[in-house]
């Protein structure tokens, strides 16, 4: 297994270019490799440019790096959950150009959170951090969304995996791997949601990207998630969480059973990375450091790293 870092890590309060900084810092504090985003639509033609893809991949090589994905964010492909045609079409142009730049960036990896229902509407415009007590108003004591009135939600199911499975397609066309993440009130968010997509999306080319934080959220116990789920999984976000409040801790600082994590990852053969997704810290380049050598350590009880 590898120890990766995505370049969020360092571009707090969101995830917005330029990353060269962050490829700096990440490539001086010795990580195997990085992952990459794609924050904004816009990004696809203004920042990815084939000059700058040409920069990006030199930088990050190097310093002996990989990329091991790149990510589009959210709300980038959120037409994958409208009905129309030309709503959905603009969003596989979207991925289509996104899994292109992949492939010149250096990755046979794309990633993208599931997305939620476009009708929905919660307090909080990040509809998957809707949850007690990060999502409560404080004018309002009750955990609510807007869900519109007899939601069609197997209609929506239909759709979604509809959606995915062209995006699936462009991918093996591409030699590819699409790893759809769970979060909180997404579509495929469970551990269980993405191994009935996959019942339905018959394809070595779809997998997972498996965010330790995001499962420990939904109360699963990750090495039984890891069991299920198997060779499925491509990827890894590494985060932990103390399961009451926050969800965005370094590894070690929260309740997660990192050994046993590894373990379950060492019994179905995963030799992939871990790749943190931390943000939000006041200090992060003594926070991600730490991270690191927190994972190394553990790789190194496991047996898996000198």
């Amino acid at each position: 297994m590898k120890i990766g870092c995505a370049v969020g890590c360092f571009t707090y309060p969101h995830y917005d270019p330029p990353y060269e900084n962050a490829i700096r810092k990440i490539g001086e504090l010795g990580f195997d490799g990085l992952e990459l985003i794609v924050a904004e639509k816009e990004d696809l033609r203004q920042y990815y440019t084939p000059s700058r893809i040409k920069e990006l991949r030199s930088m990050y090589e190097s310093y002996g790096m990989e990329l091991s994905e790149l990510a589009l964010y959210a709300t980038v492909v959120t037409g994958l959950m409208e009905t129309g045609k030309a709503e959905k079409q603009a969003a596989y142009d979207l991925f289509e150009r996104g899994v292109e730049t992949a492939k010149k960036l250096g990755t046979d990896k794309i990633n993208i959170v599931s997305n939620w229902p476009n009708e929905f509407t919660a307090p909080i415009p990040y509809i998957p951090c809707h949850f007690h007590p990060n999502g409560v108003s404080p004018f309002s004591p009750k955990l609510k969304m807007d869900i519109p009135r007899n939601y069609d939600a197997k209609g929506a199911w239909d759709n979604y995996i509809e959606s995915l499975q062209v995006l699936t397609e462009i991918c093996e066309k591409n030699q590819m791997d699409f790893l759809v993440e769970g979060h909180a009130n997404v579509v495929v968010g469970t551990t269980d949601a993405f191994l009935r997509a996959s019942d339905q999306i018959a394809s070595e080319r779809f997998c997972t990207n498996f965010d330790t934080a995001w499962q420990l959220v939904q109360r699963e116990y990750l090495p039984w998630s890891v069991y299920k789920l198997g060779e499925k999984i491509k990827h890894i976000h590494v985060r932990d969480g103390d399961g009451m409040l926050c969800y965005s801790y370094p590894p070690g600082m929260g309740i997660i059973d990192w050994n046993g994590f590894v373990k379950a990852l060492l019994d179905i053969g995963y030799d992939g990375f871990l790749s943190l997704e931390l943000a939000g810290f006041d200090d992060p380049d003594k926070y991600i450091k730490e991270a690191k050598e927190y994972m190394e350590r553990i790789l190194i009880e496991e047996g898996t790293k000198k």
